[in-house]
């Protein structure tokens, strides 16, 4: 299936951080006007942590827009994909991603009068790509001035939902489970999925569809065969505890402390995919922390919050603008409380 690209133009491609011989890399996008240390904007992709890139056509157009209204730079970065590569890779692409951002080599990309305000960057996250958005967040240096997620997992990776195996979602049907023990046997290492003209890139989300009907997303995510079974087996408030030392680091809303940023989600109530819950908790756990947040639920919304089969580009789901509006003059005005006198 062919789409049309959503993806402006005016982006430059550098590669921020290179493991063995493989170069992970980010597109980013100046506002009109250049001048000074500006504000940043960090957008990571969905895929099921298995498929997608910094160039598909999940590229949200309208974060692209504030951002050049702003006079924010917009990055659209990759980041290692699962299989081969882990949820772990990810935690390490998104430190590298900040230490990049931070560093010389950065610089001397941009235009002279121009720079990063490292006090001033913004980190998104949609679906998946919330996961390396919050990952960030706990690990990352410098640490990010505040996060927004949409429909994004990572919040909660405890749940049964991700522990036991469960009926098809309403994307299932997009994919080919034939191909994934080809998938599987292909241990070369990606980080960008995106095939041109084709929604879907290579197909690799098929092997996030067969993990979550099998019950095995955490151990597909993570390389640790049987650790869904394993904690599934267990009490919700037994899992934490439960897990091997080597993954935990991997169960980021374990690490979340008061000095996590400030955080705002939106998500349909409607999601299958990943559930509600998981922006829920967090936007909880946040307020339990005296940490700012705001939570925006979108009712009815599914996965994706498009009206999907309104044909291309989808149709926004009712409610949505309107929630990532409240989203995006939240982080206006955390940027706006940092800015230097």
């Amino acid at each position: 299936m062919s789409q049309p690209s959503i993806v402006p133009e005016g982006g430059q491609t550098v590669v921020y951080s290179i493991v063995g011989d493989h170069e992970i890399r980010l597109d980013y996008y100046l506002p009109p006007i250049t001048n000074g240390a500006l504000p940043t904007i960090i957008y990571y992709h969905g895929g099921g942590m298995t498929a997608g890139s910094r160039r598909d056509g999940q590229f949200p157009r309208w974060l692209y827009d504030h951002s050049q209204k702003r006079g924010y730079v917009f990055i659209s970065a990759d980041y290692r994909l699962c299989h081969p590569c882990t949820a772990l890779d990810q935690i390490d692409d998104a430190k590298a991603l900040f230490k990049f951002l931070a560093g010389q080599e950065f610089a001397k990309a941009l235009p002279e009068s121009v720079s990063v305000d490292t006090t001033r960057i913004v980190v998104t996250g949609f679906s998946a790509g919330a996961y390396p958005a919050r990952a960030a967040c706990v690990y990352a240096e410098p640490k990010p001035a505040a996060l927004l997620t949409g429909f994004g997992t990572g919040g909660n990776w405890l749940l049964d939902h991700w522990t036991r195996g469960r009926p098809p979602t309403s994307i299932a049907k997009f994919v080919d489970l034939d191909r994934v023990p080809e998938i599987l046997a292909d241990k070369r290492v990606v980080s960008d999925d995106f095939v041109e003209g084709k929604m879907g890139g290579t197909g690799r989300f098929a092997l996030t569809v067969r993990w979550e009907l099998d019950g095995t997303f955490l151990d597909g995510s993570l390389g640790r065969p049987g650790l869904g079974a394993r904690l599934n087996a267990l009490e919700y408030s037994q899992r934490a505890a439960a897990l091997p030392e080597e993954v935990k680091p991997a169960f980021v809303q374990l690490f979340v402390t008061k000095d996590y940023p400030p955080s705002v989600f939106v998500h349909g109530t409607a999601d299958e995919v990943v559930l509600a819950q998981e922006s829920v908790d967090q936007y909880e756990q946040l307020k339990e922390l005296g940490v700012r947040t705001e939570l925006f639920l979108v009712e009815d919304g599914p996965h994706g919050l498009h009206e999907f089969g309104s044909g291309f580009p989808l149709k926004p789901w009712k409610g949505s603008v309107e929630a990532y509006n409240k989203a995006l003059e939240f982080l206006d005005e955390v940027l706006s409380s940092k800015q230097s006198i």
